[in-house]
């Protein structure tokens, strides 16, 4: 689905209108007489704080009717940005209560109401964790498995003590029904990450898929194929991604997202990958026969049916371009098809034979840069630069979807570059993983 102004428009101001309605539920009806404005300013940067907590369980990245607005690249990025946004609004909600009035201190004393001065304090810390942990989880050598787990322990906590806090103070949420409104608007935020961590594995727990082949393609890249077990495999475009699971069980922290790599008119399903950390350097050693369970498919990073394909890829970020290109050749679709991929040595190339094989029956161009270029290389080298997409972007770019996948640093590049060259944002493509 294309990117359009109204689209986004659309969905901003849902957010926006979402993100008051504990606020507009706080001043329904009859309303206490009002206080003075820095405390009904922080009050009301507490009610739009906890809504946003609550609309970040939505913006997630699992919801597959989310991400065509915008893409699932850049929800996830707004979901990373907004979190910052939502922490510091929660942090400021105390603080300008306690500078307009320091008798609100006595919320955090522990000789006046020990359990919400526990409550407060550790929600406080939570928030700060939950921003932290996900801005810097490497630096703090946190696996992603453990970050998730944590992630979700944490929001919901924090949005939990929120309703408990709104309804415990309740000077505008007094009348019962107003209570149980709050309870309810934000009760269905929880459930979200209820049904993403329960409901959907539990479904999912009848349709097992099992590897039927582990290729290594070149040395420590490595391509799974699966099938389904007496069922209708997932049906999904060219381009996007599954949540994969490992095992006898959908329930497990062990969820990672991988692009498809196998045309959408395949009776097996692949994916490609790079032994990266411990789940990736795992593929090795998986056998023939092993389940895998499969949510999905999400993501908006697809070819529009009208539209010739100009892909910018690093690394195994080719990955989702494979199944883009596969499944042109499978349709016999005539589309033209140009590919700039880029990698730091020819041996690092996934899938060279392939597309060489390709070229010979679709319309496609491939042209290779190489970081470190062997003697005698021919090809483009160095890192990627403007003045090299301006060589190989088409003349009538406006008949061309763009799309961009690899390492950030040479994403950002592509970005900024196309942009510079006049292609129109609205045909620009991202695919991010880091931040997941």
């Amino acid at each position: 689905m294309r990117y359009t102004y109204r689209r986004g428009l659309l969905w901003v101001g849902l957010y926006v209108l979402l993100s008051t309605v504990p606020l507009g539920i706080a001043l329904t009806g009859n309303v206490p007489e009002a206080r003075a404005f820095w405390i009904e300013f922080g009050v009301a940067l507490g009610f739009i704080a906890l809504a946003m907590f609550g609309l970040q369980l939505l913006v997630s990245g699992r919801f597959a009717w989310i991400a065509p607005t915008y893409g699932m690249d850049n929800i996830l990025h707004f979901h990373r940005d907004i979190g910052i946004v939502a922490m510091a609004f929660a942090l400021a909600h105390p603080m300008i209560l306690l500078l307009a009035e320091p008798e609100y201190l006595s919320y955090l004393d522990p000789t006046v109401n020990f359990l919400r001065a526990l409550f407060l304090s550790l929600v406080t810390v939570a928030i700060v964790l939950i921003t932290a942990s996900s801005l810097w989880r490497l630096s703090f050598k946190l696996s992603y498995e453990w970050w998730r787990l944590l992630h979700g322990t944490l929001s919901l906590f924090i949005v939990f003590v929120g309703i408990s806090h709104s309804v415990q103070v309740s000077h505008y949420l007094e009348p019962l029904w107003k209570q149980g409104a709050i309870i309810l608007v934000m009760g269905a935020s929880m459930y979200l990450v209820f049904h993403t961590r329960i409901v959907r594995p539990w479904l999912n727990r009848k349709k097992p898929y099992r590897i039927t082949g582990m290729k290594e393609e070149i040395p420590e890249r490595w391509t799974m194929t699966i099938e389904p077990q007496n069922f209708k495999r997932m049906e999904f475009a060219p381009g996007q991604f599954a949540w994969i699971t490992v095992g006898d069980t959908p329930f497990s922290l062990q969820q990672h997202p991988f692009s498809f790599a196998s045309s959408a008119r395949a009776r097996t399903i692949s994916f490609t990958t790079k032994e990266m950390g411990d789940f990736t350097e795992s593929w090795k050693h998986m056998k023939p026969g092993t389940k895998v369970f499969l949510e999905g498919p999400f993501g908006s990073f697809t070819p529009e049916p009208d539209s010739h394909l100009f892909l910018v890829m690093g690394g195994i970020g080719v990955t989702p371009a494979m199944s883009m290109l596969r499944t042109l050749r499978d349709d016999r679709d005539p589309r033209h098809a140009i590919l700039l991929y880029a990698d730091v040595t020819a041996a690092d190339i996934v899938f060279r034979d392939e597309l060489e094989e390709l070229r010979k029956t679709i319309a496609l161009d491939v042209i290779y840069l190489l970081e470190e270029p062997p003697e005698g290389w021919e090809g483009e080298t160095g890192l990627l630069t403007q003045e090299m997409l301006e060589k190989y972007l088409p003349e009538k770019k406006h008949e061309y979807t763009c799309f961009i996948c690899g390492p950030e640093p040479m994403m950002d590049v592509a970005e900024i570059s196309l942009r510079n060259l006049g292609v129109d944002w609205r045909r620009v493509y991202t695919e991010r993983f880091e931040i997941v």
